[in-house]
């Protein structure tokens, strides 16, 4: 299981490469308003993992792990960020953060029961439906 860290800056990684171009750290620093020496320590951990490849001084891309994990959390992101917005109303700023936070604290179970409704609910028009 991916730590919350690793979640998050794979998440940023996907959104950032549309549909796998290489990304700078900087502009992952930016999406995620952390430091630049957050950023190398974070991906030097998922070089490790074999998730990502970076050159030195150079761009991030994802390896084929790392396409696949990315592909799972894009995917739920999605499905929970939908849910938060459309049946829950939230802003689209609390439905972003509250869709990470939950990819990344919420328990297997609770992440899964949580999407499970999600896609029970989905495109639901109104909040009683929940």
């Amino acid at each position: 299981m991916l730590s919350s860290s690793s979640t998050r800056y794979l998440l940023a990684i996907y959104e950032l490469s549309n549909g796998g171009a290489a990304v700078r750290s900087v502009d992952i620093a930016n999406l995620l308003q952390v430091s630049r020496a957050s950023v190398v320590k974070c991906l030097k951990k998922l070089v490790e993992e074999g998730l990502i490849q970076k050159e030195y001084y150079g761009n991030v891309q994802f390896m084929p792990l790392g396409v696949r994990e990315a592909n799972r959390i894009y995917t739920e992101y999605t499905l929970l960020f939908t849910y938060f917005s459309q049946c829950l109303r939230l802003s689209t700023a609390s439905a972003r953060n509250d869709a990470i936070a939950a990819l990344c604290y919420f328990s297997e179970e609770g992440k899964e029961v949580l999407m499970q409704r999600a896609l029970k609910n989905a495109g639901c028009a109104s909040p009683n439906r929940i």
